[in-house]
Order: structure tokens, then sequence, then C-alpha cells
């Protein structure tokens, strides 16, 4: 069995040993060194070379360089994409080529199109909603000047203590998301956002000071944690101060969650959820299509590698 890997950053080598545990031969793969060739004698042909190769190495090893042969990308039984940013037309480089891989059958995961729905929040919510799933009330516009009536017009609460939340369409670690409580300072807010050409994606805020990540893995909830936010801190992620704390996943959050799984296209993903006391009801803010594990690990004291390995592998029998 054979399984590449294309991590998001160093502490995904978890899910090589644990991989190589289980007797996959497993490849990382440098997203740097692919290569695509379409003639009339192959067809289709996407090659993995597996020495990270420059300039110097080619001078010292020109005849190694030039007769290597490099991985048949399509000889894997599956890809576990990580990697999920399209910042520069490198990273479009292998997305292109992963959607090509998939198109000629190979088995990917999290598929392209699961990442590509997920990391833009403004689809996201739209497919959440479509399926049924409560999200935050949400209002997003190109034009800053309709965002900013939306704000005008809000309705306040009884104590005046109502607070604005802005989202960028995507993002990562709640980078880029502002709370504030002041017109004036969302006015403000939305100028930068226009500023730098971004859309601002305007949410009522879920007064509550803990949210739940809930990681699903196939169909199946493996555990989940409260994030509880840092004193003085509006935003309840670990990677800005949050606290994890693990707790029992009921069989409504379950269904919740691996329904906003599935909506987005996801095979593993961290749904963040919120208990909206205002309504009674839960609602998604989010479904993270290559969450990190460290928190979730410490504070479940479950082996999200092994767990997350024995699914691929699963996967690849099927």
């Amino acid at each position: 069995m054979k399984i590449a890997i294309i991590p998001k950053d160093e502490r995904d080598k978890g899910f090589g040993a644990a991989l190589k545990s289980k007797g996959v031969e497993v490849t990382i793969i440098a997203q740097n060194f692919i290569s695509a060739k379409f003639d009339d004698k192959s067809g289709f042909k996407w090659t993995y070379f597996n020495e990270g190769r420059n300039f110097r190495y080619v001078a010292r090893h020109i005849k190694i360089y030039s007769n290597s042969e490099g991985v048949n990308l399509l000889n894997f039984d599956l890809i576990f994409l990580r990697q999920n940013e399209i910042l520069n037309e490198k990273d479009k480089f292998l997305f292109d080529t992963i959607e090509m891989l998939e198109n000629e059958g190979m088995n990917v995961i999290n598929p392209t199109d699961g990442i590509r729905i997920s990391k833009d929040k403004y689809l996201g919510y739209y497919y959440l909603k479509k399926k049924g799933i409560n999200i935050p009330e949400t209002y997003a516009s190109n034009d800053e000047m309709s965002t900013y009536f939306q704000i005008l017009n809000a309705k306040k609460s009884k104590d005046n203590k109502d607070k604005f939340v802005f989202k960028p369409m995507s993002g990562k670690g709640g980078i880029g998301i502002v709370i504030t409580k002041e017109k004036s300072t969302a006015g403000d807010i939305l100028s930068m956002f226009a500023l730098n050409n971004k859309v601002a994606i305007f949410q009522k805020f879920v007064k509550n000071n803990k949210d739940m990540r809930i990681i699903v893995v196939g169909d199946e909830v493996i555990g989940g944690i409260e994030r509880i936010a840092g004193k003085g801190m509006n935003k309840n992620g670990i990677s800005t101060g949050g606290k994890a704390v693990a707790f029992k996943v009921s069989d409504e959050l379950k269904e919740i969650s691996v329904k906003a799984s599935n909506s987005l296209g996801c095979k593993i993903s961290g749904v963040d959820i919120m208990e909206d006391k205002e309504s009674n009801n839960y609602r998604v803010l989010e479904v993270n299509c290559s969450p990190a594990f460290d928190g979730f690990q410490k504070a479940t004291k479950l082996n999200v590698y092994e767990k997350i390995a024995n699914y691929l592998i699963k996967e690849c029998k099927r």
C-alpha cells in the first residue's frame, strides 16, 4: 500500500510515522518538485522527484538529473492533501495537478473541492445554510458601503452591548477576524478591508465565551474540545490564547458536525460550533479542512495521527 502525504507543516510528519508503523509505504511530497508531461505517447504523466534539487545540485549531478524518471503520482493508492493555501502560482500548480489526478481516478483526501469550498467562507456559509445547518446571521457584499448600511440599521439590544464581527473571505487561525461594538470603528474596519481589496463578511455576534472544535473523520466524530477564551479576549481559538478542555460530544452535536463536514465535501475536518443561548440553537462557525491537532490531542489524550492513519488505510482498501 502506497500513500503520499502533501503536508501543511512539519507537524504532519506524525501522519507519516503512524502510517509507516502499520506497514504503509509513505512518500512525503514537497510541492515544488512536481512535473507534468502531456504527449502523444503516454497521454498524461505527473511525476514527483524525491530529492529537492537546485542549480548547485544540477551542476554536480547533471547526468543523474537528466536521466531521473521520478515517481509516477498515479502509482499511489491515495494522496493525503493537508496543504490548503493558494498564495501564488506554484501553489495553484499543485492544486491543479491534484485536481487532474482526481479526474484520473486518484483517491485524494481531502478532495480539492472540499478544500476550495471550506477555505472560502462566503461559499462555505452558502453550502451550510443550503443543507439546513444553523450559522450565525451573515451579510456579505463586495460593496463595503452596503455592509456599512447594514451595520447602521442593525438593532441594538437593551443593554447596548452588541458586537459586530467581521471576517475575511479566507483566512486561518482567527487571523483577520475583528470584533467591535462601535459603529464608527466598524466603518474604519470596512475601509481597511476595501483598501486591501478584501471582502468583509459581517456577522451577528453570538454571545458565548467558548466554542467547540469537533474533529470529524469520514462519517465519525473522534472527539471534541471546548475552546475557552483567554481573559479579556473575544476569540476562543487556541492560536489566539484560548484554553482547550475535552468534553463528551452529544449525539446531536455529532450529527451536526458530520453533516457540516459532508456539506462542504470534506472527509477530515475540524468543525467549530457555538451554542447560541439567545436562540437556544447550535451554530456552525466554520469547517476547517486542515485543522491543527496539538491542542486537541493534549486536551483529549487521543492519538489523532493513529486514528486518521487507520481511516486512510481503510479508504485505500475500498
